[in-house]
């Protein structure tokens, strides 16, 4: 099944956010899309599939990158499922060849690591690892945490 397929099945909706800006040569420097993702265990493999064919469009496309920002999208993802009843939107942007990864919830409370154990309380570890920022902004009546991804090879 194509990813645009698997998308569409899963019940994911895509919208493209403002204009789409270029450089002089026309490659892409800033852009952005938001995915209206189900509320359910669902939502991680939804986030995933929903947004490889965008980041690929954008020019993000080393599999070793491609393999990271999967990652964080699932434990963005899958902590909003998990600790914050649902992911309500996950919302990409690429700016200056830096992608920044926001998963949307309806809950207030922060973000915090728990002592890992053999159940859970790697995501936030996770994340840190494989990005260089993490911001959490007050988004309706909840949150909105950002994972800014490391610079990809934009073809």
């Amino acid at each position: 099944m194509e990813d645009d397929d698997w998308a569409l099945a899963a019940g994911l909706t895509i919208g493209e956010d403002g204009a789409t800006e270029r450089d002089g040569g026309g490659m892409v420097i800033a852009t952005s899309a938001r995915l209206r993702l189900p509320l359910d265990h669902t939502a991680p493999a939804a986030a995933r599939h929903g947004a490889k064919p965008i980041l690929i469009g954008w020019g993000c496309t080393d599999e070793a990158w491609l393999g990271d920002a999967a990652v964080v999208i699932s434990e963005l993802v899958s902590n909003a499922v998990i600790h914050a009843g649902g992911c309500v939107e996950l919302s990409l942007e690429l700016r200056g060849g830096r992608v920044w990864i926001g998963a949307a919830d309806t809950s207030s409370a922060e973000p915090r690591r728990r002592v890992a154990t053999v159940d859970g309380g790697h995501g936030l570890a996770i994340i840190e690892d494989l990005t260089v920022r993490l911001h959490v902004q007050r988004y309706h009546r909840g949150k909105r945490v950002w994972a800014v991804l490391r610079p990809c090879l934009i073809d």
